[in-house]
Protein backbone atom coordinates (compact mmCIF):
# COMPACT_ATOMS: atom_id res chain seq x y z
CA UNK A 1 0.00 0.00 0.00
CA UNK A 2 1.97 3.04 -1.40
CA UNK A 3 4.65 3.46 1.70
CA UNK A 4 4.40 0.30 3.43
CA UNK A 5 6.11 -1.49 5.76
CA UNK A 6 4.76 1.13 8.49
CA UNK A 7 7.07 0.07 11.27
CA UNK A 8 10.42 -1.96 10.94
CA UNK A 9 8.39 -5.30 10.73
CA UNK A 10 10.24 -8.09 9.23
CA UNK A 11 8.12 -10.93 6.39
CA UNK A 12 7.20 -12.99 9.55
CA UNK A 13 5.32 -10.49 11.36
CA UNK A 14 7.98 -9.83 13.86
CA UNK A 15 9.51 -6.13 15.26
CA UNK A 16 12.86 -5.58 15.15
CA UNK A 17 13.79 -6.09 18.71
CA UNK A 18 16.32 -3.69 19.08
CA UNK A 19 14.96 -0.59 17.68
CA UNK A 20 12.58 -1.05 20.07
CA UNK A 21 15.03 -1.30 22.81
CA UNK A 22 16.47 1.94 21.59
CA UNK A 23 13.17 3.65 21.41
CA UNK A 24 12.33 2.73 24.98
CA UNK A 25 15.96 3.96 26.21
CA UNK A 26 14.55 7.19 24.33
CA UNK A 27 11.54 7.88 26.46
CA UNK A 28 13.42 6.85 29.67
CA UNK A 29 15.98 9.74 29.22
CA UNK A 30 13.60 11.95 28.01
CA UNK A 31 11.60 11.67 30.59
CA UNK A 32 14.41 11.70 33.49
CA UNK A 33 14.85 15.47 31.88
CA UNK A 34 11.77 16.43 33.35
CA UNK A 35 12.88 16.33 37.07
CA UNK A 36 16.01 17.97 36.49
CA UNK A 37 14.36 21.91 37.34
CA UNK A 38 11.73 23.86 38.87
CA UNK A 39 9.27 24.18 36.21
CA UNK A 40 10.11 27.93 35.97
CA UNK A 41 13.14 27.31 35.03
CA UNK A 42 12.06 24.22 32.55
CA UNK A 43 9.53 26.90 31.19
CA UNK A 44 12.49 29.02 30.40
CA UNK A 45 14.34 26.15 28.59
CA UNK A 46 11.36 25.32 26.95
CA UNK A 47 10.73 29.01 25.86
CA UNK A 48 14.29 29.27 24.66
CA UNK A 49 14.24 25.69 22.55
CA UNK A 50 11.79 27.21 20.94
CA UNK A 51 14.01 29.43 19.26
CA UNK A 52 16.72 27.40 18.52
CA UNK A 53 14.43 24.41 17.22
CA UNK A 54 13.63 27.18 14.97
CA UNK A 55 17.18 28.02 13.73
CA UNK A 56 18.20 24.75 13.27
CA UNK A 57 14.73 23.53 11.26
CA UNK A 58 15.20 26.31 9.16
CA UNK A 59 19.41 25.75 8.87
CA UNK A 60 18.53 22.42 7.25
CA UNK A 61 16.93 24.17 4.15
CA UNK A 62 20.21 26.14 4.06
CA UNK A 63 18.07 29.29 5.54
CA UNK A 64 19.14 29.67 9.52
CA UNK A 65 18.52 32.63 11.68
CA UNK A 66 20.83 33.12 14.14
CA UNK A 67 19.00 33.08 17.54
CA UNK A 68 20.03 36.94 18.56
CA UNK A 69 18.56 38.00 15.62
CA UNK A 70 15.71 36.24 16.50
CA UNK A 71 15.66 37.75 19.67
CA UNK A 72 15.52 40.82 17.88
CA UNK A 73 12.76 40.04 15.71
CA UNK A 74 10.32 39.27 18.78
CA UNK A 75 11.20 42.87 19.90
CA UNK A 76 10.49 44.05 16.18
CA UNK A 77 13.79 45.46 15.69
CA UNK A 78 14.16 43.97 12.22
CA UNK A 79 17.71 43.84 10.38
CA UNK A 80 17.97 46.54 7.42
CA UNK A 81 18.68 43.88 5.00
CA UNK A 82 15.79 42.87 2.85
CA UNK A 83 16.74 38.90 2.83
CA UNK A 84 17.70 38.99 6.62
CA UNK A 85 14.33 40.43 7.73
CA UNK A 86 12.72 37.75 5.67
CA UNK A 87 14.50 34.66 7.56
CA UNK A 88 13.56 37.13 10.60
CA UNK A 89 10.30 36.57 9.89
CA UNK A 90 10.48 33.13 8.61
CA UNK A 91 12.30 31.89 12.06
CA UNK A 92 9.07 34.16 13.91
CA UNK A 93 6.59 32.14 11.66
CA UNK A 94 7.99 28.81 12.74
CA UNK A 95 7.88 29.66 16.24
CA UNK A 96 4.07 31.08 16.32
CA UNK A 97 3.49 27.92 14.95
CA UNK A 98 4.72 26.02 17.37
CA UNK A 99 3.10 27.87 20.12
CA UNK A 100 0.07 27.28 18.47
CA UNK A 101 0.38 23.60 18.50
CA UNK A 102 1.15 23.38 22.02
CA UNK A 103 -1.83 25.51 22.72
CA UNK A 104 -4.11 22.43 21.02
CA UNK A 105 -2.55 19.74 23.16
CA UNK A 106 -2.94 22.52 26.38
CA UNK A 107 -6.46 22.74 25.53
CA UNK A 108 -7.00 18.98 24.54
CA UNK A 109 -8.64 19.37 21.37
CA UNK A 110 -7.05 17.96 18.63
CA UNK A 111 -8.18 16.11 16.73
CA UNK A 112 -6.07 13.16 14.71
CA UNK A 113 -3.23 14.82 13.83
CA UNK A 114 -2.21 12.39 11.30
CA UNK A 115 -5.24 13.59 9.24
CA UNK A 116 -5.35 15.25 6.12
CA UNK A 117 -7.02 17.91 7.40
CA UNK A 118 -4.56 18.59 10.44
CA UNK A 119 -1.29 18.41 8.06
CA UNK A 120 -3.58 20.97 5.57
CA UNK A 121 -4.33 23.21 8.80
CA UNK A 122 -0.31 23.09 9.72
CA UNK A 123 1.04 24.36 6.44
CA UNK A 124 -1.47 27.05 6.23
CA UNK A 125 -1.39 28.50 9.42
CA UNK A 126 2.71 28.61 8.77
CA UNK A 127 2.06 29.97 5.42
CA UNK A 128 -0.26 32.69 6.49
CA UNK A 129 1.83 34.52 9.56
CA UNK A 130 3.20 37.79 8.86
CA UNK A 131 6.38 37.57 6.23
CA UNK A 132 5.51 34.33 4.82
CA UNK A 133 3.84 35.86 1.59
CA UNK A 134 7.74 36.37 0.42
CA UNK A 135 7.95 32.55 0.34
CA UNK A 136 4.77 31.48 -1.69
CA UNK A 137 6.05 32.21 -5.11
CA UNK A 138 7.58 29.22 -6.46
CA UNK A 139 10.46 28.75 -9.18
CA UNK A 140 11.34 24.84 -10.45
CA UNK A 141 11.37 22.69 -13.55
CA UNK A 142 11.72 26.55 -15.21
CA UNK A 143 7.89 27.38 -14.17
CA UNK A 144 7.39 30.05 -11.53
CA UNK A 145 3.80 29.01 -9.48
CA UNK A 146 2.56 30.44 -6.57
CA UNK A 147 1.84 28.25 -3.95
CA UNK A 148 -1.42 28.34 -1.96
CA UNK A 149 -1.46 27.85 1.96
CA UNK A 150 -3.06 24.63 2.91
CA UNK A 151 -3.29 22.86 -0.21
CA UNK A 152 -1.89 20.16 -1.92
CA UNK A 153 0.47 20.38 -4.93
CA UNK A 154 -1.48 20.23 -8.17
CA UNK A 155 2.00 18.96 -9.98
CA UNK A 156 4.47 16.56 -10.16
CA UNK A 157 7.77 17.13 -8.84
CA UNK A 158 10.91 15.42 -7.71
CA UNK A 159 13.46 16.18 -5.07
CA UNK A 160 17.06 15.26 -5.66
CA UNK A 161 16.88 11.47 -6.71
CA UNK A 162 13.53 11.48 -5.00
CA UNK A 163 10.57 11.35 -7.27
CA UNK A 164 7.74 12.69 -5.15
CA UNK A 165 4.42 10.18 -5.63
CA UNK A 166 2.29 11.91 -8.80
CA UNK A 167 -0.49 14.65 -7.43
CA UNK A 168 -3.39 12.64 -8.57
CA UNK A 169 -2.72 10.18 -6.09
CA UNK A 170 -2.37 12.63 -2.92
CA UNK A 171 -5.86 12.45 -1.46
CA UNK A 172 -5.59 8.54 -1.78
CA UNK A 173 -2.05 8.09 0.09
CA UNK A 174 -2.79 11.33 2.77
CA UNK A 175 -6.42 8.79 3.80
CA UNK A 176 -4.16 5.73 3.95
CA UNK A 177 -1.87 7.56 5.74
CA UNK A 178 -4.00 9.06 7.98
CA UNK A 179 -5.49 5.24 8.20
CA UNK A 180 -2.38 3.46 8.90
CA UNK A 181 -0.61 5.49 11.50
CA UNK A 182 -3.39 6.35 13.24
CA UNK A 183 -2.72 2.95 14.58
CA UNK A 184 -0.36 4.53 17.11
CA UNK A 185 -3.50 5.56 19.20
CA UNK A 186 -3.98 1.58 19.93
CA UNK A 187 -0.15 1.11 20.52
CA UNK A 188 0.81 -0.73 23.96
CA UNK A 189 3.65 0.99 24.77
CA UNK A 190 5.13 4.80 24.21
CA UNK A 191 8.45 2.86 22.54
CA UNK A 192 6.36 1.47 20.07
CA UNK A 193 4.24 4.80 19.52
CA UNK A 194 7.68 6.52 19.07
CA UNK A 195 8.96 3.91 16.38
CA UNK A 196 5.04 5.19 14.47
CA UNK A 197 5.62 9.01 15.18
CA UNK A 198 9.85 8.17 13.75
CA UNK A 199 8.17 6.09 10.68
CA UNK A 200 5.51 8.59 10.28
CA UNK A 201 7.81 11.59 9.81
CA UNK A 202 9.78 10.11 7.20
CA UNK A 203 6.42 8.37 4.96
CA UNK A 204 4.89 12.47 5.54
CA UNK A 205 8.39 13.48 3.51
CA UNK A 206 8.42 10.92 0.95
CA UNK A 207 5.05 11.68 0.41
CA UNK A 208 5.92 15.07 -0.58
CA UNK A 209 2.04 16.58 -0.10
CA UNK A 210 3.19 20.22 -0.53
CA UNK A 211 4.58 22.50 -3.43
CA UNK A 212 7.14 23.40 -0.74
CA UNK A 213 7.80 23.67 2.73
CA UNK A 214 7.65 19.89 3.06
CA UNK A 215 10.82 20.27 5.50
CA UNK A 216 9.71 22.25 7.79
CA UNK A 217 6.34 21.42 8.31
CA UNK A 218 7.28 17.79 8.40
CA UNK A 219 9.37 18.74 11.04
CA UNK A 220 7.02 20.83 12.81
CA UNK A 221 4.27 18.09 12.60
CA UNK A 222 7.08 15.64 14.27
CA UNK A 223 7.43 18.24 17.14
CA UNK A 224 3.39 17.78 17.58
CA UNK A 225 3.35 14.16 17.13
CA UNK A 226 6.05 13.49 20.30
CA UNK A 227 3.41 16.08 22.28
CA UNK A 228 0.51 13.49 20.57
CA UNK A 229 2.47 11.01 21.78
CA UNK A 230 2.83 12.60 25.24
CA UNK A 231 6.82 11.96 24.95
CA UNK A 232 7.81 13.24 28.60
CA UNK A 233 10.77 15.60 28.43
CA UNK A 234 10.41 16.54 24.78
CA UNK A 235 10.50 20.57 24.80
CA UNK A 236 13.58 20.20 27.00
CA UNK A 237 15.68 18.72 24.36
CA UNK A 238 14.85 18.78 20.16
CA UNK A 239 15.60 16.81 17.64
CA UNK A 240 16.16 19.41 14.71
CA UNK A 241 19.44 20.07 16.35
CA UNK A 242 20.91 16.63 15.93
CA UNK A 243 19.37 16.73 12.41
CA UNK A 244 21.08 20.08 11.20
CA UNK A 245 24.61 19.53 13.03
CA UNK A 246 24.94 16.97 10.22
CA UNK A 247 22.35 17.39 8.15
CA UNK A 248 23.45 15.70 5.16
CA UNK A 249 23.15 12.57 7.26
CA UNK A 250 19.79 13.18 7.90
CA UNK A 251 19.13 13.03 4.24
CA UNK A 252 21.18 10.50 4.13
CA UNK A 253 18.93 8.20 5.70
CA UNK A 254 15.64 9.88 4.86
CA UNK A 255 16.95 8.75 0.98
CA UNK A 256 17.80 5.40 2.07
CA UNK A 257 14.01 4.89 3.84
CA UNK A 258 12.98 6.06 0.11
CA UNK A 259 14.43 2.98 -1.22
CA UNK A 260 12.33 0.41 -3.14
CA UNK A 261 11.81 -2.93 -1.87
CA UNK A 262 15.62 -4.85 -2.53
CA UNK A 263 14.70 -8.62 -2.45
CA UNK A 264 12.57 -11.31 -1.27
CA UNK A 265 13.61 -10.62 2.39
CA UNK A 266 13.21 -6.76 2.67
CA UNK A 267 9.67 -6.52 4.25
CA UNK A 268 6.43 -6.57 2.81
CA UNK A 269 5.68 -3.61 1.29
CA UNK A 270 6.78 -1.67 -1.93
CA UNK A 271 9.67 0.09 0.51
CA UNK A 272 12.66 -1.30 2.06
CA UNK A 273 12.04 -2.65 5.17
CA UNK A 274 16.37 -2.23 5.51
CA UNK A 275 16.23 1.47 4.63
CA UNK A 276 13.30 2.03 6.94
CA UNK A 277 15.71 0.37 10.17
CA UNK A 278 18.73 2.24 8.84
CA UNK A 279 16.50 5.63 8.90
CA UNK A 280 14.74 4.61 12.35
CA UNK A 281 18.57 3.96 14.02
CA UNK A 282 19.91 7.36 13.12
CA UNK A 283 17.09 8.99 14.42
CA UNK A 284 16.59 7.31 17.84
CA UNK A 285 20.75 7.78 18.12
CA UNK A 286 20.33 11.48 17.19
CA UNK A 287 17.37 11.85 19.74
CA UNK A 288 19.38 9.93 22.78
CA UNK A 289 22.66 12.20 21.18
CA UNK A 290 20.72 15.50 22.38
CA UNK A 291 19.03 14.26 25.54
CA UNK A 292 22.21 13.40 26.75
CA UNK A 293 23.86 17.17 25.25
CA UNK A 294 20.81 18.19 27.28
CA UNK A 295 20.94 16.03 30.74
CA UNK A 296 24.75 17.47 30.58
CA UNK A 297 24.37 21.29 29.87
CA UNK A 298 21.41 21.40 32.72
CA UNK A 299 23.26 20.21 35.33
CA UNK A 300 22.70 22.51 38.70
CA UNK A 301 26.07 22.91 39.72
CA UNK A 302 27.99 23.11 36.72
CA UNK A 303 25.25 26.10 35.76
CA UNK A 304 25.91 28.10 38.73
CA UNK A 305 29.56 28.00 38.26
CA UNK A 306 28.76 28.97 34.25
CA UNK A 307 26.45 31.88 36.22
CA UNK A 308 29.24 33.29 38.29
CA UNK A 309 31.73 32.86 35.48
CA UNK A 310 29.36 34.96 32.86
CA UNK A 311 28.22 38.30 35.56
CA UNK A 312 32.14 38.11 36.07
CA UNK A 313 33.08 38.63 32.53
CA UNK A 314 30.15 40.67 32.06
CA UNK A 315 31.22 42.98 34.98
CA UNK A 316 34.81 43.39 33.68
CA UNK A 317 33.87 44.30 29.95
CA UNK A 318 34.43 41.26 28.56
CA UNK A 319 31.21 40.19 26.58
CA UNK A 320 29.62 42.13 24.03
CA UNK A 321 26.72 43.19 26.39
CA UNK A 322 26.18 45.64 28.71
CA UNK A 323 27.80 44.95 32.08
CA UNK A 324 25.13 43.40 34.54
CA UNK A 325 25.04 45.05 37.83
CA UNK A 326 26.52 44.08 40.97
CA UNK A 327 24.52 41.21 43.08
CA UNK A 328 23.10 39.47 39.68
CA UNK A 329 24.87 36.80 39.99
CA UNK A 330 23.55 35.86 43.76
CA UNK A 331 20.23 36.86 42.28
CA UNK A 332 20.18 34.61 39.27
CA UNK A 333 21.71 31.43 40.73
CA UNK A 334 18.56 31.84 43.75
CA UNK A 335 16.14 31.55 40.77
CA UNK A 336 17.69 28.84 39.18
CA UNK A 337 17.56 27.07 42.09
CA UNK A 338 14.04 28.28 43.50
CA UNK A 339 12.29 28.96 40.05
CA UNK A 340 10.49 32.30 41.22
CA UNK A 341 11.00 34.41 43.85
CA UNK A 342 8.83 37.39 45.30
CA UNK A 343 10.34 41.04 44.83
CA UNK A 344 9.96 41.78 48.53
CA UNK A 345 12.65 38.97 49.48
CA UNK A 346 15.28 39.82 46.73
CA UNK A 347 16.60 42.36 49.56
CA UNK A 348 17.25 39.11 51.80
CA UNK A 349 18.92 37.34 48.52
CA UNK A 350 21.13 40.11 48.04
CA UNK A 351 21.35 41.33 51.54
CA UNK A 352 20.57 44.83 50.80
CA UNK A 353 18.16 47.41 51.32
CA UNK A 354 14.47 48.14 49.20
CA UNK A 355 16.02 50.68 47.02
CA UNK A 356 18.96 48.90 45.63
CA UNK A 357 16.16 45.26 45.09
CA UNK A 358 14.13 47.05 43.05
CA UNK A 359 17.14 48.77 41.29
CA UNK A 360 18.41 45.05 40.56
CA UNK A 361 14.80 43.95 39.64
CA UNK A 362 14.29 47.16 37.18
CA UNK A 363 17.62 46.78 35.48
CA UNK A 364 17.74 43.13 35.05
CA UNK A 365 14.09 42.96 33.64
CA UNK A 366 14.94 45.46 31.18
CA UNK A 367 18.22 43.77 30.07
CA UNK A 368 15.75 41.02 29.89
CA UNK A 369 17.18 38.19 32.23
CA UNK A 370 14.30 38.31 34.12
CA UNK A 371 10.82 38.49 33.61
CA UNK A 372 7.43 37.83 35.67
CA UNK A 373 3.52 37.57 34.93
CA UNK A 374 2.40 41.49 36.08
CA UNK A 375 4.72 44.04 37.33
CA UNK A 376 4.19 43.34 41.05
CA UNK A 377 4.19 39.35 40.71
CA UNK A 378 7.31 37.02 41.78
CA UNK A 379 10.28 37.22 38.79
CA UNK A 380 11.70 34.34 36.71
CA UNK A 381 14.64 34.13 35.44
CA UNK A 382 14.78 34.31 31.90
CA UNK A 383 17.74 32.58 29.37
CA UNK A 384 18.10 34.65 26.75
CA UNK A 385 20.27 34.29 23.99
CA UNK A 386 23.05 36.04 24.59
CA UNK A 387 23.02 34.46 28.28
CA UNK A 388 22.22 30.91 27.32
CA UNK A 389 25.30 31.30 24.17
CA UNK A 390 27.14 31.42 27.49
CA UNK A 391 25.63 28.78 29.77
CA UNK A 392 24.99 26.26 27.12
CA UNK A 393 27.26 27.40 24.21
CA UNK A 394 27.01 23.96 21.63
CA UNK A 395 23.27 24.65 21.99
CA UNK A 396 24.12 28.67 20.22
CA UNK A 397 26.61 28.65 17.77
CA UNK A 398 28.63 31.97 18.67
CA UNK A 399 27.67 34.78 15.98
Amino acid sequence: MYFTPILPIDIKGNLDQELLSLAEEVCIKSAALSGSHNMHILHSIKDLLRKTNSYYSNKIESEGTHPLDIEKAMRKDFSSDKHEKKLQLLSLAHIDVQKYIEALFLKGATSNIYSKEFLLELHKEFYTKEGMDNFLDIHYEDKDVRMLPGRVREDDVYIGSHVAPKFSELDTMLRSFESEYSKIYTASTKALKLLYVLSAHHRLVWIHPFLDGNGRVSRLFLDASFMDMKLEGYGLWNISRGLARESDAYKKHLSLADMKLQGATDGRGPLSLRGLSYYLRYMLETSLDQIAFMSKNLELSSLGHKIDKFVFLSQQGMLHTKPLPKYSSALFKELLIEGEVARGKVKDIINKGDRTATTLIKTLSEMNYLESDTPKSAIKLKLNAEFASYLMPDLIPSK
